[in-house]
């Protein structure tokens, strides 16, 4: 009898552990159906490209837009982390341009705090993906300044107040568009980035020329073809968008007179493609003041592959445009065999940090040497630029040419180039440190870090190698440019890194 009854007892605690098991895992996959965490995701994009000429910002000389090969975005993810503890938010923005001007970033801030209460706009942070090829976007009211020459197209002034209008309305979309969601991060790889940096036997570098040169001896640094991806998802688990940080600016066809978001438009095309028109594509540039997407060493081999695999032409345009096609296949790749995994692994309650600090950072000291060199260089130009001046007044109809004014304004960027040598040498006289804001997210175990500079790849490696995150971003152009070369680049003396480049 009691063999019986712990028999009978032992059936129904099987059976009862059963039952529990079985609600259990129906409750844990109700969850996994419908998770409920702390996180909310908004996403928004918005077409950045004006309807009339404007200055592309990126050469020496100007470049009076000639019709617009692709459009220009800004594309907005945000992030609020909402709970009993704490409340924390941000605002991750990408925008086709060359740099992200200060004051773009002030009155994008600005606008936010006049409409959207709810935001803080200290939350928010702007990069720019450094295409050559899109609006000059400044303070300047007029190009005098800028090339010594008033040119007849959109002022940069008023391109900053449309540009920073249309951004202001995608963040109030993101924002108001947010809902529960979750996020997962992961590496790819995609060979986009090549250092664009020459040194030859003497010790001295230059940016690009001829590999096949005697005195070539080896590429001055690193290339990095990591691509870090952060994927976010809504409750049902459906992909929303990707945020894909590659270390290489978007300039495969830089020279190019039409307003075009150069890779990044292939890119985009071809990842909606795969995975469909709903998908946000933040793209981001991580540590690459020295790099480029150009190829300078095996450059008749990847022609060949170009011809062969149908993305190329005998003509160099259509050669370079074959260069972004191929990139954009291989940054796709990197998103789709990535993909499957990540959806496995989905955190629904990050833990989101925001933080955000302005330091300051010691200027470069520019010694005598220089600033005579760059004196005596700007009497050359300034002798240029009045001559070339002088034939356009003489001679009013030369501006019937096709485009009349390369030479006048390469001129005049070259000699501003050299006066700012002898600006600055006075200037960290009196202020010796310059500020910097730098921008920290962290979300669960990986971090984005931004900075202002073209910042040289050996540095964006040294963050990574000693980041206490399992992944870090580092983006780059979250600011107004400048390069900030290595000691070794500086000794080797290329174009990223002379005093007219640098301030830091």
């Amino acid at each position: 009898m009691k063999n019986l009854i712990f028999s009978i007892s032992g059936f129904f605690l099987l059976g009862f552990t059963m039952m529990l098991i079985t609600n259990c895992n129906q409750t844990k996959k109700k969850e996994e159906l419908n998770p409920i965490g702390n996180l909310k995701i908004g996403w928004a994009s918005t077409d950045i490209t004006p309807n009339q000429p404007v200055d592309l910002k990126g050469q020496f000389p100007a470049r009076i837009s000639e019709g617009i090969l692709d459009p220009v975005t800004s594309t907005v993810l945000a992030i609020e982390s909402k709970n009993n503890h704490s409340n924390e938010m941000a605002f991750l923005i990408s925008c086709d341009l060359l740099s992200i001007d200060n004051e773009l970033l002030h009155v994008v801030r600005k606008k936010i705090n006049q409409s959207i209460p709810d935001i803080d706009p200290n939350k928010i942070f702007i990069n720019a993906t450094h295409t050559h090829t899109a609006p000059h976007c400044s303070p300047d009211s007029d190009t005098k300044g800028i090339y010594g020459i008033e040119l007849d197209v959109m002022a940069p002034s008023d391109y900053l107040e449309f540009a920073s209008n249309h951004i202001v309305n995608a963040v109030q979309e993101a924002w108001t568009n947010r809902k529960p969601g979750g996020i997962s991060f992961g590496l790819g790889y995609a060979a986009v980035g090549q250092n664009r940096l020459q040194v030859d036997f003497s010790g001295k570098s230059q940016m690009y020329g001829n590999t096949n040169r005697k005195e070539f001896s080896h590429l001055e640094g690193y290339v990095d073809h990591s691509v870090n991806l952060l994927y976010t998802y809504d409750n049902d688990r459906n992909l929303t968008g990707i945020v894909i940080n590659v270390a290489c600016p978007s300039q495969a066809t830089e020279t190019d007179y039409r307003i075009s978001a150069d890779f990044w438009h292939d890119t985009r095309v071809e990842i909606k493609n795969r995975l469909g028109d709903q998908i946000f594509i933040l793209p981001q540039c991580s540590a690459a003041g020295d790099q480029s997407p150009h190829i300078t060493v095996g450059e008749k081999a990847v022609n060949r592959m170009q011809y062969l695999m149908g993305t190329d032409s005998s003509q160099i345009g259509l050669r370079k445009m074959g260069r972004r096609k191929q990139i954009a296949l291989q940054i796709a790749d990197a998103v789709t065999s990535v993909k499957p995994y990540m959806q496995n692994n989905i955190d629904w309650s990050p833990e989101i940090k925001f933080k955000s600090e302005v330091i300051n950072l010691s200027r470069r000291l520019i010694d005598k040497n220089d600033v005579e060199r760059a004196h005596n260089e700007v009497k050359e130009w300034e002798k240029k630029y009045n001559q070339l001046k002088g034939e356009i007044t003489d001679n009013p109809k030369m501006k019937d040419n096709p485009r009349w004014y390369i030479s006048i304004t390469a001129a005049y960027r070259q000699l501003a180039r050299r006066r700012s040598v002898q600006e600055r040498f006075e200037l960290e006289k009196i202020h010796p440190k310059m500020p910097i804001e730098i921008n920290i997210l962290r979300i669960g175990d990986m971090v984005m870090a931004t900075n202002p500079f073209e910042l040289y790849l050996d540095y964006g490696m040294r963050m990574k190698a000693q980041s206490p995150s399992i992944q870090t971003f580092i983006i780059q152009l979250a600011g107004p440019g400048t390069y900030l070369p290595t000691e070794r680049a500086t000794e080797g003396g290329a174009y990223g890194s002379v005093p007219a480049s640098t301030y830091i």
